[in-house]
């Protein structure tokens, strides 16, 4: 029986991931220009330098584009791992000062809702006209809300534990939310380092000193 070749090589494992960070690209720049329902696959193939049915192999169709996206967009790569177990997350984990450990947080949740926040208010209005845009970002709301968990784990410091993590995660889903910054930042004209430095007094105040160190 003849042996079945492998395809698969290290160049060519290459120029998938490159074609499919060149599709993200041009979609994140057409969507945030011209919105969801103006942006076309064609659009956004041309801009990608690839053809349209490339676009549909690598991502099926323009929601779960959208969707593939704002995840990337969210970790800042194309890398699977999730933002909580990533080495900045880490060392947020393993800061022993509870005060250092909301400002290194903030840092990080700053830094995610400046790239993510354009793409929210994309998918938020889509969604409004769109039921199955609007099914698949309940999904995309799910998964953070099961972040917050872990993100809550990660607050509560070396050996420390939060009495209603449930709670601590609700919280952080709200101060973590890029429309909370959205209203900070616009309506009321906060600079990025005075939204930053509020973010890390409400998660100290709301989220950590909440939490308790293992007796």
């Amino acid at each position: 029986m003849p042996v079945k070749r492998s395809y698969s090589s290290p160049t060519r494992d290459a120029q998938a991931r490159q074609t499919r960070r060149s599709i993200l690209d041009a979609a994140h720049e057409r969507f945030v220009a011209t919105g969801y329902a103006a942006t076309t696959i064609q659009t956004i193939a041309e801009r990608a330098g690839v053809a349209v049915p490339t676009v549909y192999a690598v991502f099926g169709n323009k929601r779960e584009l959208l969707r593939q996206l704002i995840e990337s967009t969210i970790t800042g790569d194309d890398e699977p791992t999730p933002i909580t177990d990533r080495a900045e997350s880490r060392m947020v984990a393993d800061e022993p000062d509870a005060r250092r450990r909301a400002e290194l947080d903030a840092a990080l949740a700053r830094s995610i809702t400046e790239r993510v926040a354009p793409l929210a208010r994309v998918a938020t209005e889509a969604a409004a006209s769109d039921p199955e845009l609007a099914a698949m970002m309940e999904t995309v709301k799910a998964a953070r809300r099961q972040e917050m968990i872990a993100s809550t784990e990660i607050l509560a410091g070396p050996g420390g534990q939060h009495p209603d993590p449930e709670e601590a995660a609700a919280t952080l889903y709200v101060l973590y939310s890029p429309q909370v910054a959205d209203m900070l930042m616009g309506d009321y004209k906060w600079s990025a380092k005075h939204y930053e430095a509020w973010l890390a007094r409400m998660i100290l105040q709301t989220v950590i000193r909440e939490a308790t160190a293992d007796p």
